[in-house]
């Protein structure tokens, strides 16, 4: 079996939830196939691939924004890849790997089976229409060329039937994971003498917000906030925490390697944004065993049940998410919403349970299974 080839792509190599993905599905699929990983700029993707023997090329031209010679010699450079790999099955995650993979394959592989992964789609709402219009017609080009879409979310993949994207019947809806013996010995949490311990965890960049959360905190009193995580939005944060008078009460971490423990000192998880497929820190905040406040957008509703596994609030409204962490101080009720959630979350949101139903759609397109219904719309 390890005569098969596997391409897995993704747009940059800075650590982020479909870089954890990809890593996931590597480890998952080196037992069947001899994997090959291709991603763009930052380097902590192949370092961590590196350490199970996993090769990944780096592509420094493949970047997340549109840039003519950039495109061009990352696109020379993936043809020379596919023609050299003699792959069996690709599978690209991102939006910018997602079109530029399915064009190379366009090029020289066409009878190669192809898998697109839908992180969240980038014309999902909450972006400027005139830019949704434009990706829209980009992926309904690249949807005509894939035989197998992955959507993190029922809401994906409607949106893009909604939008003639691509038709129900090659969409499967496939939700992130997160490995729940991770969390199976975490420490008992510290009182915390009336204070409220929030904790966000993602990457600094859109579509996360911050700073709507910044701004709920000011408005709760006895609320701290630790954010983890880095990218460009760091400073701008720290700045305006400074400005509100909230240098004691929040705290940006950067990176860390401890998430684990960070979410298991707190008492609520946030994450404010303004568009969203799946996020992992989500799951891994309910495997954890904490009720989550989060932005209704996206996939989120369908992991974060209102009422039940946390409180959901519209993006932007600072005064509603301070209600929300208001609503959050009784100890009794973050107590049962954490159980809720972190049952939920072994229940649905597994690795294991997410890395064979992907398999499961590489074997069927290598005609290894018999072919398998796409899942329907799931209701809630």
């Amino acid at each position: 079996m390890k005569d098969l080839r596997l391409l897995l792509a993704v747009t940059l190599g800075e650590w982020g939830g479909a870089q954890r993905y990809v890593e996931q599905i590597a480890l998952a699929a080196r037992n069947v196939f001899k994997v090959t990983v291709v991603c763009g700029r930052g380097g902590a993707l192949p370092a961590r691939l590196a350490v199970h023997g996993i090769s990944a090329i780096k592509l420094p031209d493949l970047g997340r924004f549109p840039s003519p010679w950039g495109d061009t010699r990352a696109l020379v450079q993936l043809v020379r890849i596919l023609r050299q790999g003699r792959f069996n099955l690709l599978h690209a995650n991102s939006t910018k790997a997602g079109l530029m993979v399915r064009a190379a394959a366009a090029l020289v592989a066409r009878d190669t089976p192809v898998v697109f992964t839908a992180h969240g789609w980038a014309f999902t709402e909450g972006r400027p229409d005139p830019i949704r219009k434009v990706l829209a017609y980009l992926e309904r080009w690249a949807a005509a060329r894939t035989s197998a879409i992955i959507c993190v979310s029922e809401y994906d993949r409607a949106l893009a039937a909604r939008l003639a994207v691509a038709d129900l019947s090659r969409m499967r809806v496939i939700y992130n994971g997160v490995d729940p013996s991770s969390f199976d010995r975490l420490p008992r949490k510290s009182p915390h003498n009336g204070r409220l311990l929030i904790v966000m965890v993602g990457r600094l960049r859109a579509p996360k917000d911050p700073f709507t959360l910044v701004e709920a905190v000011r408005l709760v009193p006895g609320a701290e906030l630790v954010i983890v995580g880095g990218g460009p939005m760091r400073r701008r944060v720290e700045a305006l925490a400074r400005r509100k008078g909230l240098g004691e009460r929040v705290r940006v971490l950067g990176f860390r390697e401890d998430v684990t423990r960070l979410l298991a000192d707190a008492d609520v998880f946030a994450l404010p944004t303004y568009w969203e497929g799946m996020p992992l820190a989500v799951i891994e905040a309910m495997m954890a065993g904490l009720p989550v406040i989060a932005s209704r957008v996206g996939g989120i509703p369908e992991a974060v049940q209102d009422g039940v596994t946390g409180l959901l609030v519209p993006p932007r409204r600072a005064d509603l998410l301070a209600q929300a962490l208001e609503t959050l101080r009784d100890p009794e009720l973050r107590s049962r919403m954490g159980e809720e959630a972190r049952r939920v979350a072994r229940e649905r949101f597994t690795v294991s349970r997410m890395t064979q139903e992907t398999l499961a759609v590489y074997e069927e397109l290598l005609g290894m299974v018999p072919h398998v219904p796409a899942r329907g719309i799931r209701r809630h």
